[in-house]
């Protein structure tokens, strides 16, 4: 059992949750948040426009635990939620966490020798419900981003951990000092924009040993179940924010962003081929044209679909790649999600 008592005395957190039509998960949310926290934490739940019954949820929770607040606003997204919690915070650490994930046991009780450590940015690892996703960055203190090494590319990339707004916590000196709000314009990347720039005025790192966020990234709602044409400029927004990140700290960015335009471009040709919804044919072949105008990300498609397990399903796709034939992608595509 984790030692309960440890959670005494630490500075004081706020856990900022985005809520919109959460009623069937929040509670979970909260009370994992709850479970062994200190009396100073602060949890402060924002009620985005939900149209369920997500409102009188927060409130309820609200009147039963001194520890939370709510803030009522108008639909704006999780970015404008996350900023209202932002700019209402009073702890000396931001923590947040999505209305449909949870805490594991153990955060609060793991945090003192981080907390003592004096960082301005806490890691500690997390699980997903498709899956564990180990830390790439062994536990203890990093002077300066410069000191993550190796680490730099998974943490960026392939782990998620630099991606998302969890699981970490930011220093709220640091937020405030630089005025740092998530970018409301965007719907993709924004939480890989606010992380880079938050990491462009970051002095020191600590990652704290243990697996305490669940993500339950098996929802309906996930992105990656969505047809959405957004990846590619979301990429294009948040690529000089990661270059001037990794040049402060003596990395080269060149491999970096040739890794981040790739990534983008594959991610965008799976939601193409393999989502159902409604697009344009413009608009499709304007996007099949500019994944395919990338040499590497051509080449690794080649590769991918010579790897298919199913080859005749994948020989139009084969085709159009090989043709660079946009036009016979977006209209494919078209076709299959109607009559297939």
């Amino acid at each position: 059992m984790p030692d309960l008592s440890a959670a005494a005395g630490l500075p004081p957190v706020t856990a900022i949750l985005p809520c919109y039509n959460a009623a069937a998960t929040l509670r979970r949310a909260v009370d994992s948040l709850l479970a062994g926290a200190p009396d100073n934490l602060e949890v402060i739940l924002v009620n985005d426009g939900s149209t369920d019954n997500t409102p009188a949820l927060c409130d309820a929770l609200a009147a039963g635990d001194r520890r939370i607040r709510v803030i009522h606003q108008p639909n704006g997204g999780a970015s404008a939620a996350r900023n209202a919690g932002i700019d209402a915070a009073a702890g000396e650490w931001i923590l947040f966490v999505d209305a449909d994930d949870a805490l594991l046991p153990g955060l609060w009780q793991a945090l003192p020798a981080a907390f003592a450590a004096r960082p301005q940015l806490i890691l500690f690892g997390m699980t997903r419900q498709s899956g564990p996703v180990p830390c790439p960055l062994p536990p203890g203190f990093y002077p300066t981003p410069a000191d993550l090494g190796p680490a730099m590319d998974p943490l960026l990339f392939e782990s998620g951990y630099f991606a998302a707004p969890y699981p970490k916590l930011f220093c709220a000196a640091t937020l405030r000092q630089t005025g740092l709000h998530f970018d409301v314009s965007l719907k993709i990347n924004e939480d890989v924009l606010f992380n880079t720039v938050f990491l462009q005025n970051t002095i020191s790192i600590f990652c704290v040993s243990g697996v305490y966020y669940y993500q339950y990234d098996g929802q309906s709602g996930s992105l990656s179940r969505q047809l959405r044409g957004d990846l590619l400029d979301a990429e294009q927004v948040t690529a000089p924010a990661l270059e001037t990140m990794l040049r402060r700290w003596g990395y080269d960015p060149a491999p970096y962003l040739a890794k981040s335009r790739l990534r983008a471009a594959l991610n965008q040709y799976g939601l193409l081929t393999g989502c159902r919804g409604k697009m344009p044919f413009r608009q499709r072949r304007a996007l099949f044209a500019r994944i395919l105008a990338q040499p590497q990300a051509r080449a690794a498609l080649r590769q991918q679909l010579r790897r298919d397990a199913h080859p005749l399903l994948a020989l139009p796709y084969r085709l159009g790649v090989a043709l660079h034939a946009p036009g016979w992608l977006a209209a494919y595509t078209m076709l299959k999600g109607r009559f297939l």
